[in-house]
């Protein structure tokens, strides 16, 4: 076969030019695989001879022969075209950024719904001789995925649309701007920069919460999982850890249900019955940590003023003295207390204001730590029921306290602490960390926001953000915005006239 004759049979190729090069082809090889498209079509020339001369696979000249693009299987052709699949891949992805995903079955009724309304006769046919009702079923729903490459199957994170809205690319944009800002202006190094959030403990939700694989005698369908009774000081409880960028922790604060200056303490379990061989709180707690006794449990204003004083007078003051530090915490009321913010900016401490809930897309501690933190801790409580009578006895504070001491050891270390602040993009610092954490739509009415990388975002922002760098707000009892608070003259005649105000108020 000579190039006279393959000129005079070729009419119109099969493949547009540059839907093949995806496999790596050089011109030359797609200019004769679209020669070769038309001898397999006339049935001049076998799928291995022509697989053999363009020195591809068997499955290549296939797809090729075929009419198919990319990594399309071969089978019977597509009830819906190109078009209608592509426009339904746009409709999966409106959908998708607006916060209403749809479901194979959505896509499979509405697909349906289209079959039998909008399509001619002969089409129709065609489809309900494949599908029951013109009905696409789960085999389709995989080719359609094969085919458009952009449309993936996901599971669900349920969001709220106060969240969505705080995350928009203007809000972390600002937010990025003024960290930089801060630390530059400061000097801030890695070290001093620390993240707090409180971590609440309920004990017996959490080994409720087992779902693991157990071994079991034959024959058995499941394993009942016994869950133990907790004293009355030992269920609920509050953990504050405090980690720094650089990869180390400070003491944390545990807070558990119980009066201020009563003893706690147990007898080991080998040992001498004499006085000597009882063991307090301090020997199972984490070293050098802070306990406090309250009821009940939750974080208040007093509980956060006790804890920060604490960290002022004996963290800060003796690491690093002088040098200049930031806190980063969220934005919630009880945070944001005069003692508090008092004690730390003696000791030159600044705070940064996280934006309003975004605690989930910007806090270090809720999206990396914690998570492990409780699947380790999960892991400890289930192995102190082993060695307990569950029928006949309770857990303890102190056994409560010696898992939460393990799981911390366990899940605070420096590989997982350094990649929450890489993961944020504090240290090293790069804003587009953050870009999956960002909303781009808002509410239905609105467009999808056009894709702007939040670093070149962050540097438009950034002579607004440092105008209205010490301009705090105030907004239903706690500050509105991004804010970077160092107590300074302003501020702390800001902050007491507040104060005062609140005072007034709830003594009226």
């Amino acid at each position: 076969m000579g190039n006279a004759k393959a000129n005079s049979r070729v009419r119109a190729p099969i493949l547009r030019r540059g839907e093949v090069n995806c496999r790596g082809f050089t011109e030359a090889q797609e200019e004769l695989l679209l020669v070769l498209v038309v001898y397999l079509k006339e049935k001049t020339l076998s799928v291995t001879e022509a697989a053999r001369r363009l020195g591809c696979s068997h499955g290549v000249v296939s797809r090729a022969w075929d009419g198919l693009q990319g990594n399309a299987r071969r089978g019977r052709t597509p009830v819906l075209t190109v078009e209608e699949e592509l426009a339904i891949e746009r409709k999966i992805l409106f959908y998708y950024f607006r916060g209403a995903p749809l479901t194979e079955t959505d896509v499979c009724t509405a697909a349906q719904f289209y079959i039998n309304q909008d399509v001619s006769p002969q089409r129709r046919k065609l489809a309900r001789n494949i599908f029951k009702d013109g009905r696409q079923v789960r085999q389709w729903m995989v080719g359609f995925r094969h085919r458009n490459p952009a449309v993936a199957k996901v599971t669900d994170r349920p969001l709220s649309g106060v969240r969505e809205a705080a995350t928009s690319p203007e809000t972390m944009a600002r937010m990025m701007a003024l960290l930089k800002q801060v630390r530059k202006e400061k000097g801030i190094k890695p070290c001093n920069i620390f993240n707090a959030d409180e971590c609440g403990i309920n004990a017996r939700e959490l080994l409720a919460s087992r779902r693991n694989r157990y071994l079991a005698p034959s024959g058995t369908t499941s394993a009942s999982i016994l869950v133990p009774g907790f004293a009355s000081d030992a269920e609920l409880s509050t953990c504050l850890p405090v980690i720094a960028a650089d990869g180390t922790h400070l003491p944390p604060t545990l807070v558990f249900k119980g009066t201020p200056g009563h003893v706690k303490r147990r007898r080991p379990k080998t040992g001498h019955n004499g006085a000597a061989s009882w063991q307090c709180l301090t020997y199972v707690a984490p070293p050098d940590a802070l306990t406090i006794f309250k009821t009940p449990t939750g974080m208040d204003k007093d509980m956060w003023t006790q804890c920060c004083i604490h960290y002022a007078a004996e963290v800060c003051s003796t690491t690093r003295p002088g040098d200049p530090k930031m806190l980063i915490i969220d934005r919630c009321r009880v945070h944001i207390a005069w003692e508090a913010l008092e004690a730390l900016s003696k000791d030159n401490v600044e705070i940064f204001v996280l934006p309003a809930n975004s605690t989930h897309a910007t806090q270090q501690l809720d999206v990396v730590v914690f998570q492990p933190f409780k699947r380790s801790l999960l892991d400890e409580l289930s192995i102190v029921t082993r060695d307990v009578d569950i029928s006949n006895s309770k857990l303890g504070l102190l056994e409560v306290i010696e898992a939460i001491t393990r799981a911390a050891a366990t899940t605070f270390n420096p590989t997982v602490m350094k990649r929450a602040w890489a993961e944020k993009g504090v240290d090293p610092w790069n804003s587009e960390k953050l870009h999956k954490h960002t909303s781009h739509s808002l509410s239905v009415g609105r467009k999808r926001k056009s894709e702007q990388t939040l670093s070149h975002l962050a540097a438009r922002l950034a002579p607004s953000v440092a105008s209205r760098r010490h301009n705090l707000q105030w907004e239903r009892g706690t500050l509105r915005t991004t804010q970077a608070v160092c107590m300074d003259k302003d501020n702390r005649r800001w902050f007491a006239e507040k104060e005062s105000a609140k005072s007034e108020a709830e003594a009226a």
